[in-house]
């Protein structure tokens, strides 16, 4: 039987309910930063699901492209996120890694070179492709060598907040 691929709908294959939460106010054209959503998928993941081991990738926050090195904002959202990661396997999580999306500023599937999410910008005028090195990879290697841990309120994890979708089972 052939599958019709003209009535495809996204939140229907991945089987949940999905609400938007905006209690972040991020730049227009950045994600919001909402890393106790995280905390507690982890933990319903650790409650309902039998703990099992969880890898998170290609997690990381869109910048435009051509602004600035400064980018504060990935570097805030990498805090947040990585704080929320490690309260989460404080708590008992079976968190086993954590991967940036990404390492250098690539040709993304839904937006092109229009947006960024590297570590590392990428200067496509230049004939050798020269790299350099964002706020964000400065914070995230030191934080990799163990200059930049911080604590949970300068990390800015908001507790006590509701899932960001409910998960249905798939019968």
């Amino acid at each position: 039987m052939k599958q019709n691929m003209d009535n495809r709908n996204f939140a229907a294959d991945a089987a949940v309910d999905m609400i938007a939460i905006t209690d972040d106010d991020p730049a227009p054209d950045q994600l919001p930063v909402l890393p106790w959503g995280l905390q507690q998928l982890l933990g319903y993941f650790k409650q309902v699901c039998r703990n099992p081991p969880i890898y998170i990738h290609e997690n990381g926050q869109k910048t435009k492209r051509n602004t600035t090195l400064n980018d504060t904002g990935t570097m805030k959202y990498l805090k947040g996120y990585i704080g929320a990661l490690l309260n989460a396997i404080r708590n008992g999580s079976n968190a086993k890694g954590y991967f940036s999306w990404s390492f250098l500023d690539v040709l993304e599937l839904l937006d092109g070179w229009e947006s960024g999410y590297g570590l590392y910008y990428v200067d496509l005028d230049d004939p050798d492709l020269k790299r350099y090195p964002k706020l964000s990879a400065h914070w995230y290697s030191g934080f990799l060598k163990g200059d930049n841990i911080s604590s949970d309120e300068a990390i800015g994890i908001q507790k006590n907040k509701t899932p960001v979708s409910c998960v249905r089972s798939i019968q």
